[in-house]
């Protein structure tokens, strides 16, 4: 070993155990954060103003319900991220004093106890049931892979808890579904599914059918390929009869490729007016992601397309009513795909149009797409009774004044601003370009 190797060695070795440091301070200090925030039984509230939540689990304390809020844009999170972290935090300390010990000395790596934490929650034990697992369960975890530590963990949660461990199998089955999710790459997707156990082995098996129907039909891709486009196909219940039927030498009148069975869908594609003209370049599909336009049929190849006008999210429209018109709802949607709060990955259609200056009866022109932005309900109320600032200098640009600086949120995402003075003069010129007084324009 030379020294290069010896010292990149020691580097390393310094560089992980001040991750691991640090991860032991980001957890204290949101402990005693939280516990700054402590609501406790004397203590009072308006129910119309800021009010106390319990994050974490039982006998954790109640906390100021904007808390995290103000972790989410200290450490640039989302802020249901920021909720999770706190509430494995709360609940390591409060429920689990052994191993909240053996975390803050390095004995367990922070997140692996917070991690436990988090497991052991989802039981629903008492405070008194989880402090009783976290002393027969915190000596060993020092000692144990991770794997042996969940085992241990459910071993004993079946012995303090059975009744909590069938509750939560049945609370399993209540909870059933099937999710399309997103990939690192647009042009495929993850389906997860949980599902009784028999239905899985039933649609397996029938998913397993059509690829061979593929295969004997000539498709040389690979068995996995097949079973992947054999989703597809079931996914029309009438093309998938009709091949089940020709397979076995029951051919009708309708063949399983008419066109007129594949299913009509909508689907909101942006595409820039250049890459029409030269007939290539990035198209954005809302629910997928950016791809390249040429890859456009592999999303529609398998549909029928209808085409629908064009929306543009920058044009004047306004009403003088509270109500937002759907027009002017779908110039918002499609202007702020995403949430509007800082570092927020919510959609924008998962979430509540807001007037970024609070509506006034009387007033003119006050709904409109330049005075509405999509933000969830929270945000919402931080905005209206914890003097969280927020203003739309232009369409689609907000400023967020908040306890931890001032953030600009807009069609690139997130960026904080005011807190180097390295960049004050940047960021003071990037204010006065976003609140100039003329004619708004598109960002």
């Amino acid at each position: 070993m030379n020294e290069t190797d010896a010292a990149a060695r020691v580097r390393l070795r310094d560089v992980f155990e001040a991750q691991a440091r640090a991860e032991v301070d980001s957890a204290v200090a949101i402990a005693e954060l939280a516990e700054a925030r402590e609501w406790t039984a004397d203590s009072t509230f308006d129910v119309i103003g800021t009010r106390p939540v319990r994050i974490g689990a039982d006998g954790t304390a109640l906390v100021e319900e904007f808390l995290p809020l103000e972790v989410a844009t200290a450490k640039g999170i989302s802020v249901a991220s920021a909720t999770w972290l706190i509430r494995d935090v709360v609940n390591l300390k409060a429920r689990h004093p052994l191993l909240w010990f053996q975390a803050t000395k390095g004995l367990v790596p922070m997140w692996r106890a917070c991690q436990l934490a988090a497991e052991v929650a989802r039981f629903d034990l008492s405070i008194d049931q989880a402090q009783a697992l976290d002393t027969r369960l915190a000596p060993k975890v020092p000692t144990l892979p991770w794997r042996r530590v969940l085992q241990l963990a459910r071993g004993l949660i079946t012995e303090l808890a059975a009744e909590k461990v069938t509750a939560l199998q049945e609370q399993a089955r209540e909870s059933r579904f099937v999710r399309k999710l997103p990939t690192d790459d647009p042009a495929v997707a993850y389906l997860s599914a949980r599902v009784d156990t028999a239905d899985g082995i039933f649609f397996d098996a029938m998913v397993d059918r059509i690829a061979d129907i593929l295969g004997d039909r000539g498709d040389t891709d690979s068995k996995d390929t097949r079973r992947a486009k054999s989703i597809g196909i079931l996914a029309t219940p009438a093309r998938a009869q009709l091949m089940l039927a020709e397979a076995a030498g029951q051919a009708g009148p309708v063949r399983s490729t008419d066109p007129r069975l594949l299913p009509e869908a909508s689907v909101y594609v942006h595409v820039a007016e250049e890459t029409l003209l030269r007939g290539a370049g990035p198209a954005r599909v809302e629910g997928v992601g950016a791809l390249p336009a040429t890859m456009l049929k592999y999303l529609l190849g398998h549909t029928r397309v209808r085409v629908t006008p064009v929306i543009r999210p920058y044009a004047d429209i306004a009403v003088d009513s509270y109500e937002i018109p759907e027009p002017i709802r779908r110039q918002v949607l499609l202007r702020d795909t995403y949430e509007v709060f800082p570092y927020s990955s919510r959609t924008a259609r998962a979430s509540d149009l807001d007037h970024t200056d609070p509506y006034r009866p009387g007033s003119k022109r006050q709904t409109r797409a330049s005075n509405l932005g999509p933000l969830w309900r929270k945000p919402h109320r931080a905005k209206t009774h914890a003097n969280w600032d927020l203003e739309q200098p232009r369409p689609g640009i907000f400023w967020w004044t908040t306890p931890t600086g001032r953030y600009r949120v807009g069609p690139n995402g997130t960026s904080r601003h005011f807190s180097n003075p390295r960049y004050r003069s940047f960021d003071q010129a990037l204010w006065n370009s976003d609140h100039d007084t003329g004619p708004a324009k598109p960002p």
